[in-house]
């Protein structure tokens, strides 16, 4: 037990463990985080659905959806990728929750438009190519390790068209400030949330000041097994996300909060970002 505790005290190294499959792809925890997407009184695995409204408005404002081709990253329930099709465009969502995937391609309406659904991993599987419009919203993109973001990036990059956009939010350095480390503990932590059997959770909050990333680690203890999640998120200024746009082939074409033009706190914000001499 001593080394147990010992090893849950312990500062991991940056980026050094990926679990973000566990979260969409165990049984238990994707029924979880699909009952979460589908809740309208939490905004921790989806943001309301009348600021999911005013984003889908914004970006027909912008880019004109109908008749656009368009991939939604990470889709989820595919409650953006239904309001994108309803106004005409050519959508598929990608996700490697099979769960998500389910409900989306059972309950989504395409309206005026037309829709599919595909269980994939966006950094593995291949991208459609020839698209107008590439989003990945929630900020997925932060939980992402550097390498990937550039392997992600390449990818996006050779799937849009010569006038295509990538549109997607990420944390601010706003959002990092508010970030404190510290350990809580509690049986059946998140009330079930993690198994439907009792357990005790270990939720640890490290941040890594130099690379601007916050770690919240949950190790949970069955009476079988003890086993780990780890949600990185890496918080970025202005200037740094535009370097790192820049080295795979981006420029910024446009920095909002129209993603969600409730938070005032400026803890996220909106990127449009296009090819070189697109």
């Amino acid at each position: 037990m001593f080394e147990e505790l010992s090893e849950i005290h312990r500062k991991p190294n940056l980026f050094s463990v990926y679990t973000a499959e566990t979260l969409w792809t165990e049984p238990h925890l994707a029924q979880q985080m699909l009952k979460t997407h589908l809740d309208q009184t939490t905004p921790l695995a989806s943001r309301p659905l009348h600021i999911i409204d005013q984003t889908v408005q914004w970006l027909d404002e912008k880019f004109g959806l109908n008749g656009k081709r368009i991939c939604d990253l990470g889709c989820g329930p595919g409650l953006y990728a239904e309001r994108y099709a309803q106004r005409g465009a050519q959508v598929e969502g990608m996700d490697f929750s099979a769960s998500s995937i389910e409900y989306a391609t059972l309950n989504s309406d395409p309206g005026r438009g037309s829709l599919a659904f595909r269980r994939a991993n966006y950094l593995t599987d291949a991208l459609p190519t020839q698209q107008d419009l590439i989003t990945l919203i929630y900020c997925d993109f932060c939980v992402l390790s550097p390498s990937q973001r550039a392997a992600l990036l390449d990818k996006v990059h050779r799937s849009l068209n010569s006038e295509g956009s990538f549109v997607f939010d990420v944390s601010s350095m706003k959002a990092f400030e508010t970030v404190s480390e510290g350990i809580v503990f509690a049986r059946n932590y998140m009330d079930g949330f993690w198994t439907a059997d009792e357990c005790y959770v270990f939720h640890s909050t490290w941040k890594y000041e130099t690379a601007a990333v916050s770690l919240d680690l949950f190790t949970i203890v069955e009476e079988q097994k003890t086993w780990r999640v780890y949600n990185w998120l890496q918080h970025f200024s202005q200037s740094t996300l535009e370097a790192e746009l820049k080295s795979r082939g981006f420029e910024i074409d446009d920095i909002s909060n129209r993603f969600d033009a409730s938070d005032t706190e400026a803890h996220s914000f909106t990127v449009v970002a296009r090819r070189f001499g697109s």
